[in-house]
C-alpha cells in the first residue's frame, strides 16, 4: 500500500525513520534537482540536499498541511540554498542538458532541425534569466507548481511570482524574437 506524503510527514514527525526513508525515496530526485540548478558545485548541491532532509526531519511536526509536502520540502530546500550562498550570485545550470526531438521518418528534415533550433534558442533564452526569474519559472514551468506554492516554496508573495512569470515570458520573447499576437 502506498502512503501519501503528508501521512509520511506526520509520521517523521513522530520520529518515524523508515517514513523519512521513504520520503527521502520518493523526493529525492525532484530535491536534489531544485538545488542542483541553483548551485553550480555538485558537492554544495549533495550537502545543501542533506540539510533539507536534516531540516525535513527536525520540522515535519511544523508541517501544517497548506501545502504539498514536495512544496513544503522546495521551501527548505530554497532557504538552505540562500544560507548557503548568501552574498554570493547563484550560478545555475540549463534545464535540459541536450534536446532530444522526435520524430518519425516522413517528417522533414528541414523541419526537424528548424525545430531543434527554435528548442535549442528557448532553453539558451531561459538559463540567461536572471536568477529570481529562472528559480520561479522553474517551479512553475518545470515542476508544474500553482503559483501559491511557488510563493511558499521561494517566500514571496503570490503577485511577485505572477510578476516574476510575466517577466520572463516577456524577456523570453524578446530573446527568441517572438512578438505579442
Amino acid at each position: 500500500m502506498d502512503i501519501d506524503a503528508r501521512t509520511l510527514l506526520s509520521r517523521v514527525g513522530d520520529g518515524d525513520e523508515a517514513a523519512l526513508a521513504t520520503l527521502y525515496a520518493r523526493y529525492e530526485g525532484a530535491v536534489f534537482g531544485f538545488v542542483l540548478r541553483r548551485v553550480s558545485d555538485r558537492e554544495l548541491a549533495e550537502e545543501i540536499s542533506a540539510d533539507v532532509w536534516l531540516g525535513c526531519w527536525r520540522s515535519a511536526k511544523g508541517f501544517r498541511g497548506d501545502s504539498r509536502v514536495l512544496t513544503w520540502l522546495l521551501g527548505i530546500a530554497s532557504r538552505q540554498i540562500h544560507a548557503h550562498v548568501r552574498g554570493r550570485r547563484i550560478h545555475t545550470v540549463p534545464l535540459v542538458e541536450e534536446l532530444d526531438i522526435p520524430g518519425d521518418a516522413s517528417d522533414d528534415p528541414a523541419s526537424i532541425v528548424g525545430d531543434a533550433a527554435a528548442a535549442q534558442d528557448l532553453v539558451d533564452a531561459i538559463r540567461a534569466l536572471p536568477p529570481s526569474l529562472f528559480e520561479v519559472v522553474s517551479l512553475a514551468w518545470l515542476h508544474e507548481l500553482p503559483y501559491d506554492e511557488i510563493a511558499a516554496a521561494a517566500g514571496i508573495p503570490v503577485g511577485t511570482v505572477k510578476s516574476r512569470v510575466s517577466r520572463a515570458r516577456t524577456l523570453l520573447r524578446a530573446r527568441i524574437g517572438e512578438s505579442d499576437e
